[in-house]
């Protein structure tokens, strides 16, 4: 059985190039959409078996009756683990058959949500965890893989949103069906999202196919009329080995880690919103941790648009260049930073949380999308696994750090903390200049 679930992660191999011009559209505007769509929907239902733990989290510190910091620890290690392992799964993802690739990771949390779902002691629960954060990072690496072969570089930044905006659409469902499972015990909140993943994970693999190739066509870019070079085809198209993919792409481009030291103080700012938004308003404002939640979602919501305006601006207005996006985005995050602390009344809350939303998410899905753009579409997941890496180191320091220093010093050296790691934020996406993707042929 292992040996054939093996032998599906495997590439699929090449078939005969089709030739008719006709049938060639015919399949690429099939399966493009079938693509993008298969996709989206498998990373919506990924987020069903990962953002259910806040909901959950009551009913469980009432069963266990532990407190706060060693609850918080079964989201620590789900944090870490899914932060190493989107760096592994990407670069395994890129020398594996994304359709079954993100296939399995859906069916390994399901089953992970399943078991966390019959534990009752801590430890075995954080371990479950863990574990659910590894399976997790086998999401986004196969979608960075496929979008990148289906779509031109022209194209990732609008593309790439779309998909991106299927972390809020999983959010949203989850936070409001959960909010209801756990009137039946916390522990629905993870068996009923377990199901449905195992329905879509069977989904995936009818929905889903490999790369071009694969199914006999051309390189996206020659379909597009993007490149029409032969030799320039023939780069980047070679195969990669994980050696190849890691030093000679990633590890060796200043541009990527530009774009990955940029994305921890992306991700410092992120989380320092989300984990600790709630506290502040009932705190300093005196506001009801319900009220925090419906503005909470004023965040969320913002990012949407903001994912989708990124990428649209970044394709058509700055011609697939996303480092300046992404450094104009953080400054003006950092201004709606100092807003939202300084607000003091509801619109100017929803205002203020609304921008941060919008200006948090559109350089958050950017980060992959210049990320794979600077190393190629045959190492596009090992870059955008690299990069998340990064960003998840950051959320780790958000969650700790930004605690510890309003503890010391207050809710201005927190806001302080955030607005600085958006400036950081920009400056190191700005090293990256006017950089486009790899094998840019500009229009004329």
């Amino acid at each position: 059985m292992i040996a054939s679930v093996l032998a599906r992660l495997k590439p699929a191999p090449r078939t005969e190039l089709l030739t008719d011009p006709r049938e060639v559209d015919a399949t690429y505007r099939q399966w493009r959409a079938r693509t993008l769509w298969g996709c989206f929907a498998g990373y919506v239902v990924y987020y069903l078996c990962r953002r259910n733990i806040p909901l959950a989290l009551p009913g469980i510190a009432a069963e266990l009756g532990r407190s706060k910091a060693a609850l918080g620890m079964i989201e620590s290690a789900g944090h870490a683990a899914y932060g190493i392992g989107k760096f592994a799964n990407g670069v395994l993802a890129d020398r594996s058959n994304p359709r079954y690739f993100m296939a399995l990771g859906l069916l390994l949390t399901a089953l992970a949500n399943v078991a966390f779902a019959s534990a009752s002691s801590l430890p075995i629960l954080v371990l479950i965890w863990g574990l659910n954060g590894w399976f997790q990072s086998m999401g986004f690496p196969p979608g960075a893989r496929l979008l990148s072969h289906w779509f031109a570089p022209r194209e990732h930044g609008w593309i790439w949103g779309i998909y991106g905006c299927s972390h809020q659409v999983g959010t949203a469902v989850i936070s409001v069906a959960a909010g209801y499972l756990v009137f039946f015990g916390w522990r629905h909140a993870f068996w009923a999202p377990a199901a449905v993943s195992v329905l879509m994970s069977a989904i995936l693999c009818n929905r889903l196919r490999d790369v071009p190739s694969s199914m006999g066509l051309p390189p996206v870019e020659f379909y597009r009329g993007d490149v029409t070079d032969a030799r320039t085809l023939a780069a980047l198209e070679q195969p990669l080995n994980a050696r190849q993919a890691l030093l000679g792409y990633v590890l060796n481009d200043k541009l990527i880690w530009f774009v990955a030291f940029g994305n921890f103080f992306l991700y410092v700012a992120r989380y320092g919103v989300n984990t600790w938004l709630p506290t502040f308003l009932s705190e300093e404002r005196g506001m009801s941790i319900a009220a925090a939640g419906w503005l909470s979602a004023v965040f969320e919501a913002g990012g949407v648009l903001g994912m989708l305006a990124a990428g649209w601006i970044s394709d058509h207005l700055f011609r697939a260049a996303r480092g300046p996006v992404m450094a104009l985005f953080m400054v003006l995050l950092s201004i709606a930073m100092f807003a939202s602390w300084r607000s003091h009344s509801l619109p100017m809350y929803v205002l203020a949380l609304a921008a941060c939303g919008f200006l948090v998410y559109g350089p958050l899905m950017l980060v992959s999308v210049a990320a794979a753009g600077f190393a190629g579409k045959k190492a596009a997941a090992t870059a955008a696994g690299f990069c998340g890496f990064w960003g998840y180191m950051g959320a780790v320091v958000s969650g700790a750090g930004v605690g510890k220093i309003v503890d010391l010093a207050g809710w201005r050296a927190g806001f302080a903390l955030l607005i600085a790691s958006c400036l950081l934020g920009s400056l190191f996406f700005a090293l990256t200049g006017n950089a486009r993707p790899r094998g840019w042929v500009e229009k004329t």
